[in-house]
């Protein structure tokens, strides 16, 4: 019995231990670059409103070749379970697609998740000085670990209108 039990022990540290850090991520996998046409980003913003005409978060959608690739949000009111009690305004990152990790780097900020994930939509809580940061410059890495074919790719992702940013917060 207390071999039995030793060994279930073994397995369930085994299957939990799959958090890793932002550097075990990024420096212990190999990762292809993405190719470079997909690296340009345009935005759009998006201002959401409550039934009182007050705005419960800014929107900015990210495209690339057309396609809606990642948001980023600024959160005044939320009503989600989980986020309707967290300090106002929060800010989150939306992907869309299935991902096993990924993460986010800017010149000051690292962000890192690898939570399962139950719809091809991810969305991550992110700190807003990762999110000021990437409104101010611009551009941030990303590195993804696909869900679906374990595939992992790297780029240097640039918004083409980085001006649309700031006003879209103003």
């Amino acid at each position: 019995m207390h071999r039995l039990f030793i060994v279930l022990l073994f397995f369930t540290t085994i299957t939990s231990a799959e958090e890793l850090t932002f550097h075990e991520f990024t420096e212990g996998n190999f990762f292809s670059n993405i190719d470079p046409s997909y690296l340009e980003l345009k935005a759009k913003c998006r201002k959401n409103y409550d039934d009182n005409n007050q705005i419960k978060f800014y929107e900015i959608i990210l495209f690339s070749k057309g396609g809606n690739v990642f948001d980023f949000n600024k959160v005044l009111k939320s009503n989600l379970v989980g986020r309707e009690n967290l300090k106002k305004p929060f800010y989150t990152f939306t992907v869309w697609n299935w991902f096993n990790a990924l993460a986010i780097k800017t010149p000051n900020h690292e962000f890192m998740t690898n939570t399962s994930q139950e719809s091809m939509r991810r969305n991550e809580l992110i700190s807003e000085g990762l999110f000021n940061e990437i409104i101010r410059l611009g551009e941030f890495q990303v590195y993804f670990h696909y869900l679906l074919d374990n595939s992992k790719s790297v780029g240097n992702f640039k918004i083409v209108n980085p001006g649309d940013l700031i006003d879209c917060l103003t």
